[in-house]
């Protein structure tokens, strides 16, 4: 059994690792491609679509997971019942989206461009949804390896359409090219589910199992996919407020539309997605130190301050070496990525800072092993609704920069929390 845990964990990672790297080979892709002013609109973007994903999906693909891997559900049922719940929440996510593109487009994100990019999310929405129930069914009955090579024939289908359609495209316009970039994450999802498809029905054949509104599994899986989806949702929600707030504010004080969207694209775009890279390392670790943590805290208490501080090491160490990276190269960094220096100063002086970052990754496993679920909820919470009062408050002084400083804040926030609360949970088991 321990040896099959561990297999599924290094088929995971490894997948993982290989997935991330096409996936960073799609960004340096786009940034030589795409001109800066529509690179500028893709990331601009990117906090909306981020929000449709949450409402369409509905935490639906995590659900399916639970309720297959536990042995008193009907695979099929489950199955079907979340692909009609889907189909529901996709319809009306994409009606919503069709109505309120224009508004989103001209009014909050004050820029007609992004018009047809937005509009392209309607197709988009349905597939990454069905992709991440069939995902999630996989998963639950050990497809490891299957899931892998989705990921990777994903990226790859991704990276394929985009160097043949963006190397020599029909035309110049911005909102074609940024267009074809958001239909080329439709490509790589259309082909994943296409070879999940083909792998189940290799695999599984249909039951002979009459489905009816009566035994459909509906309830179970919004019992379980609404409170996962509560936390997720607010974070995408202040998200994609945080770009609507900074146009308006600046635009107010002065500042050009042109001149703020290009810097919150640089900033989040290109100097916090290099930030937050070495999370996927931390990541790792959050898997294999669960289950220790886990077993620490109900069997052997007293190793649980040691393992902690050897995860916190752990991270510290993988922190520290990105954070000298980013502090002695932020140029040849953004370059290598990006094919850009924009935002470098940035870049190397919040590398120090962040470094606090890496270290949350310990102290959540240590609450996720309690089963501190509504804390964890109300922490993340507290801080997304923190980063939004100061980027509304220190926009005015630090104009884009705002964003990294309301970003630092709320992380010494949350972690200062997170480890009063660990300190709290693992001195009160270890005395009883």
């Amino acid at each position: 059994m321990k040896r099959k845990i561990i297999n599924s964990f290094l088929i995971l990672s490894a997948s993982s690792a290989i997935s991330k790297l096409f996936s960073i080979f799609n960004r340096m892709l786009l940034a030589r491609l795409l001109p800066s002013e529509a690179m500028t609109l893709y990331l601009l973007i990117m906090p909306t679509l981020s929000l449709c994903i949450t409402i369409g999906q509905l935490g639906i693909p995590s659900a399916v997971f639970r309720l297959v891997s536990h042995p008193r559900y009907n695979n099929f049922k489950t199955v079907i019942s979340a692909v009609i719940l889907s189909l529901f929440s996709v319809i009306v996510m994409c009606l919503i989206l069709l109505m309120c593109a224009p508004v989103i487009s001209n009014r909050l994100l004050k820029n007609s461009l992004t018009l047809y990019p937005i509009l392209s999310f309607v197709l988009f929405i349905p597939l990454v949804a069905i992709s991440g129930i069939i995902k999630n069914f996989l998963l639950a009955k050990n497809h490891m390896f299957t899931v892998a090579k989705t990921q990777i024939v994903e990226e790859v289908a991704r990276l394929l359409f985009l160097y043949v359609i963006l190397r020599k495209p029909m035309f110049d316009d911005l909102q074609f090219l940024v267009t074809i970039a958001y239909l080329s994450m439709s490509i790589g999802e259309l082909c994943s589910i296409i070879y999940m498809l083909f792998k189940i029905n290799s695999s599984y054949q249909l039951p002979d199992v009459k489905i009816s509104k009566k035994n459909l599994l509906i309830k179970d899986i919004l019992h379980i996919s609404l409170p996962l989806t509560g936390s997720r949702l607010y974070h995408c929600f202040i998200s994609f407020l945080e770009p609507v707030t900074l146009i308006y504010v600046l635009t107010n004080v002065g500042l050009s539309q042109s001149y703020v969207q290009q810097q919150y694209a640089i900033i989040s775009g290109y100097v916090v997605s290099l930030l937050v890279t070495p999370t996927f390392f931390c990541n790792i670790i959050y898997r294999i130190y669960l289950p220790i943590a886990t077993e620490d805290l109900y069997y052997h208490k007293k190793e649980t301050f040691y393992h902690l501080n050897l995860a916190l090491l752990s991270c510290f160490l993988i922190g520290l070496f990105f954070t000298v990276i980013f502090f002695c190269f932020p140029k040849q960094a953004l370059k290598l990525l990006y094919d850009t220096t924009a935002g470098y100063q940035e870049l190397k002086y919040m590398s120090l800072p962040f470094l606090l970052f890496y270290l949350q990754t310990p102290l959540s496993v240590i609450l996720q092993a309690k089963n501190k679920n509504k804390e964890m909820f109300f922490v993340s919470t507290f801080e997304c609704t923190l980063e939004m009062i100061l980027t509304y408050v220190l926009c005015h002084v630090f104009y884009v920069q705002s964003i990294l400083v309301s970003l630092f804040i709320g992380i010494l926030v949350t972690l200062m929390i997170s480890a009063v609360m660990s300190f709290v949970i693992i001195k009160k088991d270890t005395c009883n």
